[in-house]
């Protein structure tokens, strides 16, 4: 694989730290690599010059960041001819509970609305609450749903990373090496 470029929105860091390894290891495979935060710029080259195209996200409240999907509808006909890649951030990964969940509505229906994309590879990666990072409405909102979930009259913890660095590395060597 020769020049990657991945396209995503990071809310609160979780994100951006995942595409800083996976950037990480595509070079160290060899590949080029343009990652770009779409609140924060575009890429530098045109689409058709890549040879693969990996858009991500993290999750909040159930729902992809507005940018990943505009960039997916701006360019959906470019990418009907590229190798395109999606992934996830969120912390239902985290969870074996959750995952089919997670893979369902946060990858495949967003695949199923762009069927004229095949889209090589999805992943789905546990993300990180750290709630010092969140505003107080935020943070009551992600406690309350997080605390659901837990045994009851357990507290929630001041951060809980589901990250798996291992499954992450495997899956953009996996598509760095097809």
């Amino acid at each position: 694989m020769g020049h990657i470029a991945i396209c995503y929105r990071s809310r609160y860091g979780t994100t951006t730290e995942i595409v800083k390894e996976m950037v990480k290891v595509a070079e160290e495979a060899g590949a080029k690599v343009d990652a770009v935060d779409l609140k924060e710029g575009s890429l530098p080259s045109p689409i058709t010059d890549y040879d693969l195209v990996i858009v991500g996200s993290g999750i909040q409240a159930g729902r992809w960041t507005k940018e990943p999907l505009e960039f997916i509808d701006r360019h959906r006909d470019k990418l009907s001819t590229s190798k395109v890649a999606l992934f996830v951030v969120c912390g239902d990964a985290g969870s074996p509970e959750y995952c089919d969940h997670a893979q369902s509505e946060y990858l495949d229906k967003i695949a199923a609305q762009y069927p004229e994309i095949a889209f090589v590879s999805t992943g789905l990666f546990g993300g990180m609450f750290d709630f010092k990072r969140y505003n107080f409405v935020t943070r009551a909102l992600v406690k309350k749903i997080v605390k659901a979930r837990l045994p009851e009259g357990a507290e929630v913890p001041d951060v809980m990373d589901f990250r798996d660095w291992n499954q992450i590395r495997g899956w953009i060597s996996g598509l760095v090496q097809n």
